[in-house]
């Protein structure tokens, strides 16, 4: 026993005593100059090591390193690439010897790295690997590949394989300065803390970050925790319980909360990831949460989510509500590769608006965006809250309040029709798709099974087709918006056949004025989309066919009876009828060009009468200039059941004014009498000539004229 606790105090002496050699005969700074130049040739920068460099032997041996910086080139903002303040290392020397490198805690105190690219594009982190040498090292041809072959010893079993730990590693107080010189930007992280515990390859360990920054105006930070394990073999690693906290804020945004967990994480397996955020930008307030199954390929190409499903609650003014629930459900693969994201199966909802369906999205400078969407009913009116503006319009109002009120209006109107919308996003999109709706309500107007084809790039917006039901019709349009001039252009075609008029009248204008099965064709274009150019500028036709219908607000077959009366000097009798005439066919084309709306070629037709006009209308004003003429061409009972034969060669000119919402009826007497006028001379002159041809010369006789102006005066009497 006595001989081993000699020999142990042996070994402690001799351990003492080299120790106390290598401090003496040994100085680690010594090895400054050595560390420079080979860090010199490694790099191509300089090297300085201003702290000292002192050994470690507890728990471990090691070393310590002051103050170091790795120089930039010149011309940089910053003198240093990298520095740090100081650093410790430690081996323990006895596990090598069984394969086994056991590191002791590594520690980092006031890291910072800069890191700057020029405005030419050059970088301080171009020429680091080491290959931009000058002078004579570069200029000597690479050595001749050596011939002689060296024996390698023949293997003698497997060779036994390290282990590998680390007690841990602490960076503290670390920081980074990122400049872009060319593009603007700089982004600084102000403090960086970073800890991993105890860590082995094939064994779990914690790890902490916490990070402090900003990026331009924008300031951010973040920490979080994880538990991380790396494969014995260094050929992969998993995470699991991770959480994720941040921050960020500048003058018009500010992401008060985002969290994110994860469960675990292995390339190849599925996690579930859950987040939140809560936050404001501009106008804008929002709070979201949602949760999807995630999973990474092996390969590391593509990324998929499975029954992802995001909810968010948005506040502001800019919304069409001030409230709006938002909610999305997909299942995506993303293809990192390419930059390609589908989602092949997709919901989203907006309140009470859903549509389903599949979408892609491709990664660029011009995003591509393609969808195939569909959703059984959608009210615009109901999602905007203007359902109901026409009819809240129709009751009566405090006439003490409505001079203050349309005033109001008035002026909002007058600034908001020379107002042009904002198509920028139109140059910032490559989309195309399609939509289909069972049930469409816009503008108060009902459409049923919708479908539409529409594409968005390079600035234009075509609407290449929209097919629908509409009022026991259908309609077809195209349409194309060009925003890539000063003021964006647009054409129209509709092409509307077999609709009710009246019900789409009353639905959409409050108008039941007209009543009939109509066909339309619609073809128009223009220069810019606020409603004051829109009016002052479109240009076009509208073709108009309508059948079997009634003009309702006057009577025309009653106009003609009180005309015949007039022009016998008598009252015509009073009979109750419904103020409408009826027409078998309607027809006109209007055009439309500077402002106005107007016809030459009105024909309405019936059998009992002909109704033939031209006028036009101020798109602008709203007012009304129309002359009507209306004949009737038929010896039957006129509408009302009233015998209106005697009229039969009557035509009755009638003047249309007034604006688009009171339209007024109005007899021209001054035609009327005209053409009574005309049609007495006429008779007159064929009964002289008949006169003539009976009695000879005594036709001219005083008392056989004076009989005949008599009859003729009955007659227009």
């Amino acid at each position: 026993m006595k001989k081993i606790i000699m020999a142990l105090v042996a070994v402690v002496v001799v351990a003492v005593i080299g120790i106390a050699a290598l401090l003496a005969l040994v100085d680690p700074n010594q090895f400054k100059p050595v560390i420079a130049e080979q860090v010199n040739k490694a790099t191509g920068r300089d090297l300085v090591i201003d702290g000292d460099i002192s050994w470690r032997f507890f728990p471990s041996i090691g070393f310590d390193i002051g103050k170091t910086e790795l120089r930039n080139p010149p011309g940089f903002a910053e003198p240093n690439l990298a520095q740090f303040d100081q650093a410790e290392l430690s081996v323990s020397v006895m596990p090598l010897f069984s394969q086994q490198l056991e590191i002791g805690n590594v520690s980092l105190q006031g890291g910072r790295v800069f890191i700057q690219t020029l405005e030419n594009g050059v970088s301080n982190l171009d020429g680091l690997s080491g290959q931009a040498q000058s002078g004579a090292d570069a200029e000597q041809p690479a050595a001749e590949p050596s011939t002689v072959e060296t024996e390698q010893p023949a293997p003698q079993g497997e060779q036994p394989v390290w282990q590998i730990s680390l007690a841990g590693v602490d960076i503290n107080h670390a920081s980074a300065l990122i400049i872009d010189d060319q593009a603007g930007s700089q982004t600084e992280v102000q403090r960086f803390d970073f800890s991993l515990a105890k860590f082995a390859p094939g064994e779990w360990t914690a790890a902490t970050f916490d990070i402090v920054g900003s990026a331009g105006e924008l300031r951010f930070d973040a920490e979080g925790k994880t538990e991380l394990l790396i494969a014995k073999a260094l050929d992969g690693a998993e995470f699991k319980a991770l959480s994720f906290k941040a921050s960020a804020k500048d003058a018009v945004n500010d992401i008060r909360n985002a969290n994110i967990s994860l469960d675990s994480f292995k390339l190849g397996e599925w996690s579930t990831i859950e987040f939140s955020i809560e936050g404001q930008v501009p106008d804008l307030s929002f709070t979201t949460q949602g949760a999807t199954q995630l999973m990474v390929d092996e390969a590391v190409k593509t990324i998929d989510l499975k029954a992802a499903k995001v909810s968010a609650d948005v506040e502001g003014a800019s919304l069409p509500r001030p409230e709006l629930k938002i909610g999305l459900e997909a299942d995506a693969k993303y293809y990192l590769e390419k930059g390609l994201a589908e989602l092949p199966s997709l919901k989203a909802t907006v309140d009470e608006v859903a549509v389903a369906g599949n979408a892609s999205f491709q990664s660029a400078d011009i995003p591509v965006i393609r969808f195939d969407l569909s959703s059984d009913n959608i009210d615009v009116d109901a999602f905007l809250g203007t359902g109901n503006e026409s009819a809240s319009s129709q009751q009566g109002e405090d006439p003490n309040q409505a001079g203050t009120v349309g005033a109001s209006a008035g002026a909002d109107s007058e600034r908001d029709t020379d107002k042009e919308p904002d198509l920028s996003v139109l140059n910032t999109l490559d989309l195309a798709g399609k939509l289909a709706v069972g049930q469409f309500k816009a503008a108060n107007a009902h459409m049923s099974d919708v479908t539409l084809a529409m594409t968005v790039k390079n600035g234009v917006f075509e609407l290449s087709s929209l097919d629908a039901k509409l009022y026991q019709g259908t309609i077809h349009s195209t349409a194309t918006i060009d925003a890539t001039g000063k003021r964006p252009t647009y054409r129209v075609t509709n092409q509307i056949k077999g609709v009710q008029v009246q019900p789409l009248l009353v639905d959409v204008a409050q108008n039941d004025t007209l009543a009939g099965s109509g066909d339309i064709t619609v073809n128009v274009l223009g220069t810019g989309l606020a409603e004051k150019r829109i009016r002052e500028n479109i240009a076009g036709t509208v073709d108009i066919r309508f059948a079997d219908g009634a003009i309702y607000g006057v009577n025309i077959p009653e106009m003609i009876r009180e005309a015949r009366a007039t022009l016998k000097g008598q009252k015509a009798e009073y009979v109750k009828e419904e103020k409408k005439t009826d027409f078998s066919s309607m027809s006109s084309t209007i055009n439309l060009g500077k402002g106005v709306a107007s016809t030459n070629n009105l024909d309405i037709d019936s059998p009992l009468l002909r109704i033939n006009g031209q006028g036009s209308t101020s798109l602008v004003n709203e007012t009304i200039d129309f002359a009507v003429n209306t004949s009737v061409v038929a010896t039957s009972k006129g509408q009302g059941g009233k015998d209106i034969d005697e009229v039969a060669d009557l035509t009755v000119p009638i003047d249309v004014k007034g604006n688009w919402s009171e339209p007024t009826f109005s007899l021209n007497l001054a035609q009327l009498l005209k053409q009574n006028n005309e049609l007495e001379q006429k008779a007159q002159r064929e009964v002289e000539r008949g006169l003539e041809k009976l009695l000879g010369d005594k036709a001219k006789d005083d008392d056989i004229k004076k009989a005949a102006d008599k009859l003729l005066k009955g007659l227009f009497n």
